[in-house]
C-alpha cells in the first residue's frame, strides 16, 4: 500500500514476523502519523482476525489466476518454478506459490501476533538528514545513522495518531463470477467495423485464439485542442493524471481481481485501455466513462500532480544523452509537438481554474474511436458503446459534442529531401555528462508491402555486423545499435551511439565507414545465406502472438495509423518468400549507401561535457557540401513538406 501527500511519499509492506516501513522526505509528523495509524490497523486486525470470507476471495482470485493466466516468457516461467522446487513438495510445483492450500486461523494469528511495535524497522530516507549521520555504506558511500525507538515513543505515536474511521475491506465488486465463454456465430479473423455515428467508431474482434474469459478494450478520445499548444498538452497530461488520481480508490480491488486500466495523454487528445476478465469490465468502464462526465478539479490533488509533473520536466535535462537525441528527431519529424521547455513554462504558470476553463472546452469537440475485442459479443459491443455515447453526449448534462469532420486530426511527418544529408548539433542539456550521442537516421520511404520487407530483412542483415563493428571493434561505447524506425508509416533506418570516446560528427563517419563495408559484405553474400536470413524474418513473422494483448496491439495500431492492413503479416511472408537477393542489393544501393540517389539523412548531435570543443567548431564553420544545419528546428519543421496521413487517403480509412 502506498500513500501520496505534497511533502513526500509513504510506504509500507507486510512480510513475515516483521514490519518495515519506509518514508521519503517527510516530516516528523507525517512520519508518526503513518506509524501510528498502521499499528492502530494491526490492532484492529488482531483483535478481529480474518474473517473466511476474505479468505474465499483470495482464493477464488488466485484459482481464476492460474487456471487463465496468459503466457510468459519461458524464462520467467522457468525461474518461477525452479523458486517453487526449494521450497514446496513435488506435487506442489505448479500450483503451491499460486494457489492458497487451506484457511488456516491459527497460522494467520500467530502472524499477526507477532506484527508489534518492538520488532518494527522504520527507513527513512530524507535531505534533511545531511550533516546529522555519522555511518556509510561501503557500496554507494551513501551517508545513513541508526537510531532505536524507545517504546514510549512509539506508544505516543499510536495513541495520538489521527482519529481515522479504521476498518478492513468491503468485500470486492470486481472478481469475476462469470468465466463463461462466449458463442460468436462469425469467428472472422481479422477486426470489423460494428458501428459508426456522428461521436464514435466502433472496431470488434472476437477471440478465436485464446478462448479465455477476458475483453481488450481501447478508446481514443480525438479532442482537437487537446494537443493545440504547450499549454494545452500540459492540460491534458495534467487531467488524465487527476483522473487517474481519483481512480485509486478503484485500481487496487480492479487490479487483484484480474482488470487493469490506464488514462494516458497521446497525440490527439487521451487514451483509455482496459483489459482483463469480461465479466465485471462493464463495472469499471462505467466507473471511469462517469468520472469523465463528473470531472471536477480538486485542488490539493491538482497541486500534488503540479509538483510531480515538474519534477519530471525538470530531470528532463538529466536524461541520458541518446535519449535527448531520440527526443531531438521527434521533435523535427512529427509536425505537432512541444518543446519541453516551452511545457515547463506554461505548467509553471498553470492553476486548478485553468484546468477547470480548459476542461468543458476542450470536450466540446470529441470523437471516439472504439476497439473491442476478445470473449465479448457483438451486441454487447455495440450496447456499451450506444451506452458511453449516452453518458457522454446525449444526457442534459454532457459537455462532450460531436467532432466534425473537417477537424479530424492526422499525425504527419515531415519529408526529408533526396540527396541532402541534414545534420543539428546541440549540446547535452546535463554539462556534466561526458557522453556524447549520435542518431544517424535514413529515412526511406511511407508504408509499402515490398519496401516494408526489403527494409526488414535489411535490419536483420546487418544489425549484427554493425553490432560488431561500431561496438566489439572499434569499441565506439556500450550503446551502439541499429534498429527500424517506423513513424505514423514513414519507415526507415537509425544508427544510435553514445560515446566518450569520440564526438557526434566523428561518430558519424564511423556509421558512414561502416555502410561502405557492409556494401561489400552484402554483394558478395552467398545465396544460401541469403534465404536463411529470409527464412528467420519469415518465422519471426509466422510466431503467434502470447495472448490477446499482443493481439490487440497490432490490430489497434493498423486503425490508429489508418493503414487497415490486418492481413498485413500474411501478405509480408508472401512478399518474402518470393524476395531475391538482387532486390535486397538494389533496394540498399538505391536508399541506403553512402552515396545513394534517393538517400535522405537526418543526423541529430548530442555533444557531452568532453566534446565541447568539437560543438563549438561545429556550429561555426559551413556545412560541408549537399549538407544543411538546422538551426532552429521549428523553422525547419515548418518549411519541410509533409508525407500525407493514411487517414482518410485513397483506399484507406475515411474519417
Amino acid at each position: 500500500m502506498s500513500l501520496e501527500a505534497g511533502e513526500g511519499d509513504w510506504s509500507y509492506e507486510f512480510s513475515f514476523f516483521s514490519v518495515v516501513i519506509q518514508l521519503t522526505d517527510v516530516g516528523h509528523e507525517h512520519m508518526e502519523d503513518v506509524v501510528g495509524l498502521l499499528f492502530r490497523y494491526i490492532t484492529l486486525l488482531q483483535t478481529s482476525g480474518t474473517p473466511k470470507w476474505i479468505f474465499d476471495e483470495l482464493l477464488a482470485i488466485c484459482e481464476t489466476g492460474f487456471h487463465y493466466r496468459d503466457k510468459s516468457p519461458p524464462s520467467n516461467y522457468v525461474v518461477n518454478i525452479s523458486s517453487n522446487m526449494q521450497i514446496f513438495p513435488p506435487e506442489d510445483w505448479l500450483i503451491a506459490s499460486s494457489v492458497p492450500s487451506k484457511f488456516s486461523p491459527d497460522a494467520i494469528q500467530k502472524v499477526l501476533n507477532e506484527l508489534t511495535t518492538e520488532n518494527v524497522r522504520i527507513f527513512w530516507e530524507s535531505k534533511l538528514f545531511e550533516g546529522h549521520t555519522d555511518l556509510t555504506e561501503p557500496w554507494y558511500g551513501t551517508s545513513y545513522c541508526v537510531e532505536a525507538v524507545p517504546p514510549s515513543i512509539m506508544q505516543k505515536w499510536v495513541e495520538n495518531a489521527p482519529n481515522e474511521d479504521l476498518h478492513l475491506p468491503k468485500p470486492n465488486i470486481f472478481i469475476p463470477t462469470d468465466l463463461s465463454l462466449k458463442n460468436v456465430e462469425e469467428k472472422t479473423s481479422f477486426p470489423c467495423m460494428l458501428r459508426k455515428t456522428l461521436f464514435s467508431r466502433l472496431w470488434y474482434k472476437p477471440d478465436t485464439m485464446f478462448f479465455t474469459p477476458k475483453v481488450f478494450i481501447k478508446m481514443d478520445f480525438h479532442c482537437p485542442l487537446s494537443n493545440s499548444s504547450p499549454e494545452s498538452s500540459v492540460l491534458t497530461d495534467v487531467f488524465t493524471r487527476l483522473l487517474m488520481d481519483y481512480l485509486n480508490d478503484y485500481a487496487y480491488d480492479a487490479e487483484v481481481a484480474g482488470l487493469y486500466y490506464a488514462v494516458r495523454p497521446n497525440d490527439t487528445g487521451f487514451q483509455v485501455t482496459m483489459v482483463g476478465y469480461n465479466d465485471k469490465m462493464r463495472t469499471l468502464l462505467d466507473t471511469v466513462i462517469g468520472k469523465i462526465a463528473d470531472f471536477e478539479v480538486k485542488i490539493d490533488r491538482f497541486s500534488v500532480i503540479k509538483e510531480t509533473m515538474t519534477k519530471g520536466y525538470e530531470n528532463f535535462k538529466f536524461r541520458q544523452p541518446y535519449q535527448q537525441a531520440m527526443y531531438n528527431c521527434t521533435l523535427i519529424l512529427e509536425e505537432q509537438t512541444w518543446p519541453w521547455d516551452e511545457e515547463l513554462a506554461a505548467l509553471s504558470n498553470l492553476e486548478a481554474r485553468n484546468l477547470e476553463d480548459f476542461l468543458p472546452r476542450m470536450l466540446a469537440k470529441t470523437f471516439i474511436e472504439c476497439y473491442f475485442a476478445g470473449n465479448i459479443e457483438p451486441s454487447e459491443a455495440e450496447s456499451v458503446v450506444q451506452h458511453i455515447e449516452g453518458i457522454l453526449f446525449n444526457s442534459s448534462t454532457s459537455v462532450c459534442k460531436s467532432l466534425p469532420p473537417s477537424q479530424h486530426l492526422t499525425k504527419r511527418i515531415v519529408k526529408l529531401e533526396r540527396g541532402l544529408r541534414y545534420y543539428y548539433p546541440a549540446m547535452c542539456l546535463n554539462q556534466q555528462d561526458e557522453n556524447s550521442s549520435l542518431l544517424h537516421y535514413i529515412q526511406i520511404h511511407q508504408d509499402d508491402l515490398k519496401q516494408n520487407v526489403l527494409l526488414q530483412l535489411l535490419a536483420v542483415v546487418a544489425k549484427q555486423p554493425a553490432f560488431h563493428q561500431l561496438r566489439s571493434v572499434e569499441q565506439l561505447g556500450y550503446i551502439a545499435l541499429l534498429r527500424q524506425r517506423n513513424d505514423s508509416g514513414v519507415r526507415g533506418l537509425q544508427f544510435i551511439i553514445q560515446s566518450t570516446v569520440k564526438d557526434p560528427s566523428n561518430l558519424d563517419a564511423r556509421v558512414e565507414a561502416f555502410l561502405n563495408m557492409f556494401e561489400v559484405t552484402l554483394h558478395e553474400m552467398p545465396d544460401a545465406e541469403f534465404k536463411s536470413n529470409v527464412n528467420a524474418l519469415i518465422d519471426m513473422k509466422r510466431e503467434k502472438y502470447k495472448n490477446i494483448r499482443e493481439e490487440s496491439a497490432f490490430f489497434w495500431g493498423e486503425i490508429s495509423q489508418g493503414t487497415l492492413k490486418f492481413d498485413r503479416k500474411e501478405a509480408e511472408i508472401a512478399a518474402l518468400e518470393e524476395l531475391k537477393k538482387e532486390e535486397l542489393i538494389e533496394f540498399f544501393d538505391n536508399h541506403v549507401k553512402v552515396g545513394a540517389p534517393e538517400k535522405k539523412i537526418l543526423s541529430i548531435q548530442i555533444y557531452g561535457g568532453l566534446h565541447a570543443s568539437e560543438y563549438e567548431k561545429i556550429v561555426h564553420d559551413a556545412p560541408p557540401p549537399h549538407s544543411h544545419r538546422i538551426t532552429d528546428i521549428f523553422s525547419f519543421r515548418r518549411s519541410r513538406p509533409l508525407y500525407g496521413s493514411f487517414k482518410g487517403g485513397a483506399g484507406q480509412m475515411k474519417l
